[in-house]
């Protein structure tokens, strides 16, 4: 057989032409490790093949996957807390779901009123609120007129029969149920009174409209939780209604609780249960992912503690694959230190669900407001070799010193001794601090007097080369007693930046001793911190708009779980952003490139697929690729073979096809024209010299 060169260039052409299996893939006859089989959740469903699924994509040389974080919408929240009075003023929280309709889009969310401050949370203030948009981003709360609240119905409550306390809900939408009123299905995690505690548990509703929602298993709330005999889960505590989907026949929840596994982990993972008609739901769970820290544990008591997961996986069902969002738990002793980030998973069993890339933040909270500017070590007691940090001496002539000193200090133990001779000058600086020109500000110091005259107090303005464009000063009076001086300046046209100065004129000597400086932007209105601080939920709420993927999600700072009635509001629904169906890519690596032990001169970046059922079907289906980087020297060789590895004619060597350019669904055309067999894989080579810009996001099968 002749020898084919695998190199950039060339591709998979000559290799396809002499039936070469790919490094590290057994030849047909041989035994082979068997990926998981890639198969649609309908028939005759589109197949996505996402570049980072690891199981669709199994064999890979050359390649790696890199992850993409999204943006956040510039309008979040899309969905704000209401105003006071509405029911949704201290809780607008997005353990909800999207849903697109139609051309509506449609959302349920939990909503808490101002009831909570006055009379404290209990589960009946939780309900389900609903919202539109006909664009994903502009919402309205609807009037929806079916549920009393405050003495009126002029508000965006649905319906819930019986009523019950609502923490978190999720819904479906399945309009070929045959019965009209289970067109809408909604699992909510309500309370249960576990002898005298409020414990979660699943609730289990269906509705005509996703409007008026009736309970599916005839429960009777007292006090808006149910009886132990109502339960549809064990009697134990859970949150079940992190996540709700449909694969393959079955109804799945993912949620957390803490109860026993099969193997121990610490604190809250990832739970499922699973449901044959969506009323009568397994008694058993699995615990369907965990992250690594949690396989250490920590002990009794620390159930705040430790990385964690958090509230289960919401899902996004697309056929084959599942993808999820799940709370990132950043756990700590206290409440004050608690903190969540999103993180990104996937599922090809419906069960088990895994992260493409280890501990990857999908989505961070927000922060909090940018502090307004402040003198760094104000009153010297920050030391480093003996000089205060963040305060810089000019150089001194002969005769003058400037120094921390213990012998006296208007705070702390220390404070700057500044000695100063007559006809020589002496100065200390202050870190530069960012001014904004026209703002007023002021600076203050502390100052005591030992001998002859004090050091000034400056302020002085700076542009963004660094000249000095203005200053304003204050001469103290000597006293033998601290005093404090300030002087005020409005920073001119083109100012950058600020310091302030201790300064021994050149007309008078002195000792004096300098502590607690300050500076105060007049003006200054602190910002808001952002709206998302502190702690993000995952929502079920996962939408194409346009050329855009939106990931719905929302917002709950747990450091505000310790604040005193009334504590802080909660809630809001933002937006993240990602290019169409661009999670993440696989793209060229070239660290097996080189001249090194164990590098080779050249590589060839490819991939082969698991098997892909395509089922029984007079003519081949069509195929597209998501891709960005394409071009004349970039380009996508891709050519079709068997299940057991065999070249299909028409569909590969020469008659690989090559795409060269970009797009969310680029269609991939081979001359072949034979109807393909029913098991397939998909080799692709990132071929041409340009190779490395080449990012592949995912192949879709319809």
């Amino acid at each position: 057989m002749e020898t084919v060169k695998f190199t950039r260039r060339t591709g998979l052409v000559g290799a396809a032409a002499g039936g070469l299996a790919l490094a590290g893939v057994r030849t047909a006859n041989a035994p082979e490790a068997v990926a998981a089989e890639v198969v649609s959740g309908e028939p005759g469903g589109e197949i996505t093949l996402f570049g980072f699924d690891q199981v669709s994509i199994p064999f890979v040389q050359n390649l790696k996957v890199e992850m993409r974080t999204p943006t956040k919408h510039p309008a979040n929240p899309v969905v704000p807390l209401g105003s006071s009075g509405q029911p949704d003023s201290w809780a607008a929280q997005f353990y909800g779901s999207v849903i697109k309709v139609g051309s509506t889009y449609r959302m349920w969310y939990c909503a808490v009123g101002d009831e909570r401050d006055e009379l404290g949370g209990r589960p009946e203030w939780w309900k389900v609120a609903y919202a539109e948009s006909t664009d994903g981003v502009t919402w309205t709360k609807p009037n929806l007129g079916l549920v009393t609240y405050r003495g009126n119905t002029n508000n965006n409550l649905v319906a819930m029969d019986p009523g019950i306390g609502v923490l978190n809900v999720k819904v479906l939408h399945e309009p070929d149920d045959p019965d009209p009123d289970l067109g809408y299905k909604m699992a909510a995690h309500v309370y249960w009174d576990n002898r005298g505690n409020s414990h979660g548990t699943l609730a289990v509703f269906g509705s005509p409209d996703g409007l008026e929602w009736t309970s599916l298993t005839g429960i009777t709330p007292v006090d808006y939780m149910l009886e132990e005999s109502d339960l549809v889960l064990p009697a134990l505590h859970a949150e079940p209604v992190g996540g709700l989907y449909k694969w393959r026949g079955n109804y799945y929840l993912s949620g957390q609780n803490a109860n026993p596994s099969v193997r121990p982990y610490h604190g809250r993972v990832s739970r499922g249960w699973i449901s044959g008609d969506f009323v009568s739901w397994s008694q058993t769970n699995v615990m369907s992912f965990a992250r690594t820290a949690q396989h250490t544990l920590l002990g009794a008591g620390r159930s705040r503690e430790g990385e964690q997961q958090h509230e289960g996986v919401s899902v996004w069902n697309r056929g084959n694959v599942l993808l999820g969002t799940y709370g990132l738990w950043h756990g700590a002793a206290g409440w004050d230190d608690v903190t969540i980030d999103l993180g990104f998973v996937i599922s090809n069993d419906g069960v088990n669900f895994r992260e493409p890339a280890h501990e990857f933040t999908f989505l961070e909270r927000g922060g909090l407001a940018a502090p307004l500017p402040e003198v760094v070590n104000p009153s010297f007691e920050d030391l480093d070799g003996g000089w205060p940090v963040a305060w810089t001496l000019d150089p001194p002539p002969r005769g003058q010193t400037a120094a921390a000193n213990t012998e006296q200090a208007h705070t702390g133990s220390l404070s700057l001794r500044v000695e100063n001779a007559a006809g020589t000058p002496i100065a200390v600086r202050s870190d530069r601090l960012p001014a904004v020109p026209g703002s007023e500000y002021t600076a203050s110091m502390w100052v005591q007097t030992e001998s002859g005259t004090p050091a000034q107090l400056f302020l002085e303005f700076f542009n963004a080369s660094g000249s000095r464009i203005h200053y304003q000063f204050v001469q103290p009076a000597a006293s033998g007693t601290w005093q404090q001086v300030s002087v005020s300046a409005t920073a001119p046209a083109g100012t950058q930046k600020l310091d302030v100065m201790v300064y021994g004129t050149t007309a008078a000597g002195g000792v004096s001793f300098h502590d607690d400086i300050t500076v105060v932007n007049e003006d200054a209105v602190p910002p808001p911190a952002d709206w998302d601080q502190g702690g993000l939920l995952q929502g079920q709420g996962f939408e194409h708009v346009g050329d855009q993927t939106f990931v719905y999600y929302g917002a709950w700072d747990p450091r505000t779980s310790d604040d005193p009635e009334p504590r802080a509001a909660r809630g809001g629904v933002g937006i993240a952003v990602l290019p169409k169906d661009r999670f993440g890519d696989l793209v060229v690596d070239l660290r097996a490139e080189g001249s090194g032990e164990y590098q080779i001169p050249e590589v060839t970046s490819e991939f082969l697929t698991a098997t892909v059922s395509l089922g029984a079907r007079p003519s081949a289906p069509d195929f597209f690729v998501n891709a960005e980087g394409l071009g004349t020297n970039a380009t996508l060789r891709l050519e079709l073979l068997d299940d057991n590895l065999t070249p299909l004619a028409g569909y590969s060597g020469a008659n690989a096809a090559v795409v060269s350019t970009n797009g969310f669904r680029t269609p991939v055309v081979w001359p072949g024209t034979a109807a393909l067999p029913e098991r397939i894989r998909i080799r692709g080579v990132f071929a041409g010299d340009d190779n490395t810009t080449i990012k592949l996001s995912a192949v879709y099968i319809v």
